[in-house]
């Protein structure tokens, strides 16, 4: 969808100054009150009769969202956790067959499922009970199994590394396994049975779930370089590429090539040139693309299509606060980036729930230094390319047919989305100026209308 291009509807507008690049804030929640670094958490998506939603996690309960054709999050619906308290740093969320199933990692909490049929007047609770779970740190469910897999799972009969569930009735879920092959499952990422489970400092371990009580062992790879402790990760849609996190200070993250689990490799390690002490948090992976929230850094988005050279194409700092080298885990904790119309959805600890559009860089080969701004002609939107050796600050200049100055942006990235629907019909040079390398380029281009 095409995306406006004027912030629409803030509800409250985070102050300062933000690191930004062909990213666009369309409108941003943030409940007045409680203040802090560590007010909200987890976020989540969905789709309900052809309408996108949004959900965010707090330290008191659970915010839900209508994401409006016209790019607003229309507060919809509210729900107090069963442990609701400043203390509460967890929740987590996944959808299934119309239904949501929240957990939460703290005090004495359940397993809620809300119906989602009914919307968007309303999401009632239909199950909230805690003699499956009490606690749990992340949930992922299996589509075509119907499993939901609890990570961290503590119940009334003590902990489980991991516990799986089945959602064959999805509003009466039923224990299947507990799995206990390693001491703690932090995160998950499951399709068709074949589950990549984050296990710590015990690294990444794949398992075939496919008869559920008796898991076998695909793989495992518990020593890498830059070896951290294993946070969360995301699959390719053909199953060959795996992105992890080390949720460590200064830890890059991986490409990691799956295609076969008996012999995972990593193939590269990258991090955002910014804050030195920058921690990795949650991914998502989507048609080649890396979508983070890297925590004091914000969104990252990186093009992973050749794993030998990820190359960061977008980013968007939801946190505009100083970075201390002590305060490293404030900032971006969660992304969703499946819905369909391509929005994002980011959650900040302190500043509460973004909607973002994402300003994808034109499919095209560019040779080494060749530049220019696409499409030419630029009808309204457009962007500048550059492929350049390594990431480098520039400025593009705009001046009209008789060296006008116009307008000048700043860019880091190959592309650099540009907004030109000001200029009038005309012909128009850039200048460009590369302020690491010195270098100085310049190209005609024409605006139509």
């Amino acid at each position: 969808m095409r995306l406006l291009l004027t912030i629409l509807g803030v509800i409250f507008s985070v102050t300062g100054t933000c690191q930004i690049q062909n990213v666009l804030k369309l409108d941003n929640f943030r409940a007045n009150s409680p203040i802090g670094d560590g007010v909200y958490n987890e976020v989540w998506g969905f789709v309900q009769d052809g309408q996108e939603y949004g959900v965010i996690g707090a330290m008191h309960g659970t915010f839900f969202f209508h994401i409006t054709d016209d790019n607003r999050l229309d507060s919809i619906d509210y729900h107090d956790g069963v442990y609701s308290s400043y203390n509460v740093i967890h929740r987590d969320y996944h959808d299934y067959n119309g239904y949501l199933y929240e957990v939460c990692d703290e005090g004495s909490s359940t397993l809620r499922i809300y119906d989602l049929h009914y919307l968007p007047d309303s999401i009632p609770i239909v199950y909230d009970d805690s003699s499956l779970l009490v606690r749990s740190h992340n949930v992922f469910i299996d589509e075509s199994s119907g499993l939901l897999y609890s990570c961290g799972n503590t119940s009334q009969s003590g902990a489980d590394a991991l516990r799986v569930i089945s959602l064959q009735d999805p509003v009466n879920p039923i224990l299947v396994y507990d799995y206990n092959f390693v001491d703690y499952v932090h995160d998950i990422y499951v399709r068709n049975d074949t589950a990549f489970m984050n296990v710590g400092n015990q690294g990444l371990k794949v398992a075939d779930f496919s008869i559920p009580t008796m898991p076998i062992a695909l793989g495992s790879m518990e020593f890498y370089t830059d070896k951290g402790y294993n946070h969360s990760g995301w699959l390719s849609e053909d199953g060959n590429t795996y992105i992890m996190c080390d949720e460590t200070v200064g830890s890059r993250f991986k490409v990691c090539d799956v295609s076969d689990l008996s012999d995972i490799k990593v193939m590269t390690l990258d991090i955002p040139p910014t804050f030195e002490n920058t921690v990795p948090h949650n991914v998502m992976l989507k048609d080649g693309i890396a979508y983070f929230s890297y925590y004091n850094d914000g969104l990252q988005i990186y093009d992973v299509r050749d794993v030998n050279r990820p190359k960061r194409i977008a980013f968007y700092d939801t946190y505009p606060d100083e970075d201390t080298g002590i305060n490293v885990f404030r900032g971006a904790w969660g992304i969703y980036a499946l819905l369909p119309s391509g929005r994002l959805l980011v959650s900040d600890r302190k500043y509460g729930l973004f909607l973002l559009g994402y300003n994808a860089p034109p499919n095209i080969q560019v040779e080494e230094n060749e530049h220019g701004i696409y499409p030419n002609p630029v009808q309204g939107e457009a962007f500048f390319y550059r492929k350049h050796l390594f990431e480098s600050d520039y400025t593009i200049e705009i001046y009209d047919s008789q060296g006008k100055f116009i307008k000048v942006f700043d860019g880091m990235t190959d592309h650099l989305y540009m907004d030109l629907n000001s200029l009038s019909a005309g012909n128009y040079t850039y200048r460009y100026y590369n302020t690491t390398t010195k270098v100085k380029l310049s190209k005609k281009f024409v605006v139509i209308k």
